[in-house]
């Protein structure tokens, strides 16, 4: 056998040995124990206005959807301003469509002219029947009509405009009054209440803390000689726990692994989980430790996995 066949063979066991030393130390599935699982969703939901808490109608332990009503400020001030702008709204409504003003200086310009016209015509036929003075009157009477019928027109466009202004102070009005209203941004359970009835509060003061339970996280962390953070995420996992309620398996997928390495060499990364209601509540909470298998690809997907990344 040449020496060319004999080094071409060699370097073939090599490359075999290498990938399957790869695959043995990186199988299609990872068991991580004891990770420990917490909240997603979480929020302490602020005030949006000034004023004094009115009505809180949820208590701690309730569970409440997203848009639920759980505090009122107090809104008789923008309420009555509502009411105030609405009333001009009206009146100015009313005004941009009444045309009657417009008409009648109109009609009052067309006299106006009439007049002036006959008495013109009259001293023109009788040199010195009517007097200068009171052509100019009739003429000056004429011209006021006329300015009168210009000032009415702009009377109409301007009330046009006062009603837009009242409109806006009506919808102005309305979302301090929707903004008095404190509704839920999640699902959740209220599990803290940090102001009561008959408190006053100011934008950005916390009103309660709302947890949810729908989605939670479990993190862990993986050998990064093994694996690298492109082989788990979006993987799909298996989360086992022991609760009181008995032995627990949920589903989810690793949505972030971290791209740094640890001390100890290894990363981090968390799965999403969605949990499940029980009889009694929910079948995962938060503080709960449980052991976490990830589902990888196959074998020979892991090898490219781990080849990609040492280059």
């Amino acid at each position: 056998m040449s020496k060319s066949v004999i080094l071409s063979v060699a370097t073939s066991l090599l490359i075999a040995g290498h990938v399957f030393a790869q695959t043995s130390a990186a199988p299609s599935e990872v068991v991580v124990e004891r990770c420990l699982v917490s909240l997603i969703d979480e929020v302490n939901v602020p005030a949006q206005e000034t004023g004094v808490l009115v009505s809180i109608p949820v208590e701690r332990g309730d569970y409440v959807t997203v848009g639920t009503q759980i505090a009122q400020i107090d809104d008789s001030l923008p309420t009555k301003q509502r009411e105030i702008a609405k009333l001009k709204f009206d009146k100015a409504t009313e005004q941009a469509t009444n045309q009657v003003d417009i008409k009648y200086a109109a009609k009052a310009a067309e006299v106006a002219k009439a007049e002036f016209e006959q008495l013109e015509a009259a001293n023109k036929g009788v040199k010195g029947a009517i007097a200068e003075i009171t052509i100019r009157k009739a003429q000056l009477q004429w011209e006021k009509a006329l300015l009168q019928a210009e000032q009415a027109d702009m009377n109409f466009k301007v009330a046009g405009m006062t009603a837009g202004e009242a409109e806006a102070e009506m919808e102005a009005a309305d979302m301090i009054i929707d903004k008095c209203k404190t509704t839920t941004p999640i699902d959740g359970v209220v599990v803290q209440k940090y102001r009561h009835e008959g408190e006053w509060v100011r934008p950005g003061d916390p009103l309660m803390r709302v947890v949810g339970l729908k989605r939670l996280k479990v993190e862990g962390s993986l050998n990064a000689d093994t694996y690298v953070p492109g082989m788990v995420i979006g993987k799909p996992v298996t989360v086992q726990a022991e609760t009181p309620g008995g032995l627990i398996k949920l589903e989810g997928t690793v949505v972030f692994a971290s791209p740094e390495i640890d001390a100890t060499g290894n990363f981090d990364f968390t799965a999403e989980v969605q949990n499940q209601p029980s009889t009694s509540s929910w079948m995962l909470f938060p503080g709960d430790v449980a052991d976490v298998t990830v589902h990888l690809d196959r074998p020979s997907t892991l090898s490219a996995h781990l080849d990609g990344s040492r280059k």
